[in-house]
């Protein structure tokens, strides 16, 4: 079912922490709430959930019709929280079928749905455990499973796998998105992890301090962020930034720093150019790389810098400078001669896929 939220708002003692929140999200769609911890992502999942009131008029509609003020269980939603909050006094049958139990479906019924989710799950051989026998990622199952056989509207997820390890959260992030392909349903779910974002949305929310920053393809997060803060809060490491002013000379744009004049002829702004003013340029790491390999296109600057740091990826060296007194990354393959700690070598970068943002208010040129 699709999911509307119109000029949401949220107040905890007389602070804001929700600002007039937008979202349209389409039947079948797989939404990511994504933000630092504090940013009011798990506070919009529950209004959505009716956990918590919402203020000032704002309105929360599933399927067109308005719901906001309705209890959480005429709402037909199913949510999955952080802890999973599976009884532990009872096995994973029990877990799984005590709300259809509460709701008096027939029996055969029950069964029958509970051995389609099972199999679905592939949680058939658990049905006879609790909860303190299973693993993370078993539990998580199990939570599913759980918010499953309700047959929800939408689902919502509140950063269900932050408990979980590095090899098994790669492993349920696959699980979760064929999920969502086998059940062509509604999913909204919150998470701080870009990684979880970028790989399992259709299109991300990005919040920050209660308001609504951007909402796009993960594609268009990361290569169009809106303002500064996505542009640095999405992508690792994070986007370069280096503070210049525009000059624009017979109808071609250049930002000029401190140390390098970066022409942007190619880039497509929001507004036309202006002589003297402040920006910042960003530049992601993968497009800064070894001087060795430049292919002197048009977009294309060579420059020098001074290596501070490697990180070794495996395939691939997160390399950390400066110049100046700009710290600056970029990736390279991992191989054939590695810099080295103060190291100077030379560096290009290509603009094409640059950003150019306003100094003073942060959004995109």
């Amino acid at each position: 079912m699709s999911l509307s939220i119109n000029n949401l708002n949220k107040t905890f003692s007389k602070s804001l922490v929700l600002k007039d929140i937008n979202l349209e999200i389409e039947k079948g769609e797989f939404v990511v709430l994504l933000g630092p911890s504090g940013c009011g992502k798990s506070t919009l999942l529950n209004c959505v959930a009716g956990l918590e009131n919402v203020d000032f008029g704002g309105k929360i509609l599933i399927n067109k019709k308005e719901v906001t003020h309705l209890a959480p269980k005429e709402r037909n939603i199913s949510m999955v929280f952080q802890s999973y909050a599976l009884y532990p006094t009872m096995n994973v049958r029990q877990n799984i079928t005590f709300g259809m139990k509460c709701r008096g479906v027939p029996r055969p019924e029950m069964e029958e749905t509970l051995k389609k989710t099972a199999d679905l799950l592939q949680i058939g051989d658990l049905l006879d455990r609790k909860p303190a026998s299973l693993s993370g990622g078993q539990r998580q199952r199990v939570a599913m499973g759980r918010a499953l056989v309700h047959k929800p509207d939408i689902f919502l997820l509140d950063e269900p796998m932050s408990n979980l390890d590095a090899k098994l959260r790669t492993e349920m992030r696959v699980e979760l998105k064929n999920l969502h392909r086998d059940l062509n349903t509604t999913i909204v779910f919150v998470t701080h992890d870009q990684v979880e974002a970028m790989s399992l949305a259709n299109r991300i929310a990005v919040l920050n301090h209660g308001i609504l920053q951007q909402m796009g393809t993960p594609d268009e997060i990361y290569q169009t962020p809106k303002n500064l803060f996505v542009a640095e809060f999405i992508g690792s490491p994070k986007m370069n930034f280096l503070p210049g002013v525009l000059e624009v000379s017979n109808e071609e744009a250049s930002v000029v720093t401190e140390f390098v004049r970066f022409p942007v002829g190619h880039y497509s702004f929001n507004e036309t150019p202006e002589t003297g003013r402040a920006v910042t340029i960003g530049i992601r790491p993968e497009y800064i790389f070894n001087h060795e390999s430049n292919p002197k296109s048009k977009s294309s600057v060579c420059f020098e810098v001074v290596i501070r740091n490697v990180e070794n990826l495996g395939p691939d060296l997160s390399v950390f400078c400066q110049l100046g007194k700009i710290q600056l990354a970029f990736k390279i393959p991992n191989s054939g001669n590695k810099p080295k700690y103060n190291d100077t070598v030379k560096v290009w970068t290509e603009l094409s896929e640059c950003s150019i943002f306003c100094l003073k208010k942060g959004t995109r040129l």
